[in-house]
């Protein structure tokens, strides 16, 4: 049976919303009055989602078009090619070879098409990476800031995610700053910081006299950032009529102040971070699948920092650099043994934790370098990795345990030993003097590790 044409689904239009990844863009869902015949309203949404998936993961998509000419009256036009609209491709038997489907411009939500944020100029890459302090340039970072680029050139729902002290909040910032919507507001809500109340009122506002101590109306967060984005943190924590209540807002693009009786319409980009599995928490019940499926379009994995050991030589010079700028101090530098101290600790607190170790230096040390008797005691320790026999190193201080270990991985020499702590020889010997650590200790272990010399050598 023929649909009538009213009745039609109108793919054209419904690509065009696609292209355009939210922004402004009306979705078909909430044109659903005109489908009804067609399909549910739940398989529509499954279906628009899911096609959204694909146009993000897939860089080379003919939905996204080439850009158009600069000059708008170029004669290379092609027929019926409308100015502001990206011109058709060349079918691939007259051009005499496929076409190039990567688009070196993205379109913005105003249909002005933009240069793709990932084609940076030579250099540029670590510098969109300190502008935010994502510093890195390991394998693992510079996927973070590819899924980065391509999720600040949509609309789509973001979720990051990875340990406390990945530094999720500065990825959700560099998106928004990246992003179309950077000349509007960023706000950040943590979940797990307050009540359910009080984050409802929070997010969605009240009126007054909604509750006690209501004495005027209040504006939520997700009204003040309508055309901005909003980054929940830890939005696992989050209880389940919160959830509830997210999902219709998101769903509907509307909200109600609580207590109040009328709706607000909202444009707001959400990027939600979490170090839990959202996945076990479904399973246990504590956590919503539809809204999981709302939230979690484009998903960013931050790597712990012991996976990026790399790394920590360059957000060590990072944090100095902007201690330096904020105290007006001249700069210190990392010893040699204190940067292989650093490199060597597991950091379960990860950035977060480094960059409070490297405050704590600063301030305690001395000198204008960093050494490695300035960090903590559970970083120093861990230099006894492996004990000559009849080695203890029960009630013995971090500075003890420090010189010990440099010397026996050293075989006693005292020359290597001092460069690796960061200290001079003679800071050595009188620090030597002061633990009662003998003058030959770690010889014997450097002898008996080492193979017998021929006889008659």
């Amino acid at each position: 049976m023929t649909i009538p044409p009213v009745k039609r689904l109108d793919l054209g239009a419904w690509l065009n919303d696609l292209r355009r990844l939210g922004g402004q863009a009306r979705t078909l869902a909430e044109r659903h009055d005109t489908l009804e015949s067609l399909m549910s309203l739940t398989d529509l949404q499954m279906l628009e989602e899911a096609t959204k998936r694909i146009i993000v993961s897939l860089n080379k998509s003919m939905l996204y078009g080439v850009p158009a000419p600069l000059d708008p009256d170029a004669a290379g036009r092609a027929p019926g090619h409308a100015p502001g609209h990206p011109p058709p491709l060349a079918p691939a038997h007259i051009s005499g070879h496929a076409p190039d489907l990567t688009p070196p411009d993205i379109p913005g939500t105003d249909g002005v098409y933009r240069r793709r944020r990932d084609d940076l100029p030579p250099g540029r890459e670590r510098q969109r990476g300190a502008l935010h302090g994502i510093i890195g340039s390991t394998d693992a970072i510079r996927r973070v800031h590819d899924l980065i680029d391509k999720a600040a050139a949509c609309s789509l729902p973001v979720m990051i995610q990875g340990e406390s002290g990945t530094g999720k909040e500065l990825v959700a910032r560099a998106i928004h700053e990246r992003s179309d919507r950077s000349g509007r507001r960023f706000f950040s809500e943590n979940c797990s910081a307050l009540t359910e109340s009080l984050l409802e009122s929070e997010l969605f506002g009240h009126v007054r006299g909604a509750f006690t101590g209501a004495d005027r109306d209040r504006k939520g967060i997700l009204e003040l950032a309508d055309g901005g984005v909003l980054f929940l943190d830890e939005i696992g924590d989050m209880s389940l009529r919160m959830q509830s209540k997210l999902l219709r807002a998101l769903q509907e693009r509307e909200i109600r102040p609580v207590g109040g009786k009328a709706t607000i319409p909202i444009d707001v980009r959400i990027i939600s971070a979490t170090h839990r599995n959202l996945r076990a928490l479904i399973k246990e019940g504590t956590f919503r699948e539809d809204l999981l499926y709302r939230v979690n379009v484009i998903t960013i994995h931050l790597p712990p920092l012991r996976e990026r050991r790399a790394d920590i030589p360059a957000l060590v010079e990072h944090f100095l650099a902007r201690i330096a700028a904020e105290t007006g101090l001249p700069r210190k530098e990392c010893s040699p043994g204190a940067s292989e101290l650093l490199i060597g600790y597991e950091w379960p607190g990860n950035i977060r934790e480094l960059e409070n170790i490297i405050q704590r230096a600063v301030a305690l040390g001395d000198g204008l370098r960093i050494e490695a008797e300035d960090l903590p005691d559970r970083i120093r320790h861990m230099m006894i990795t492996e004990e000559p026999p009849h080695y203890s190193a029960a009630g013995k201080a971090g500075e003890q345990l420090l010189i010990e270990k440099a010397l026996f991985n050293f075989e006693g020499d005292k020359t290597r030993a001092a460069r690796f702590i960061g200290w001079s020889r003679p800071k050595l010997y009188r620090r030597m003097r002061a633990y009662g650590i003998p003058i030959d200790f770690g010889r014997s272990a450097g002898r008996s590790r080492a193979p017998h010399a021929p006889a008659g050598h």
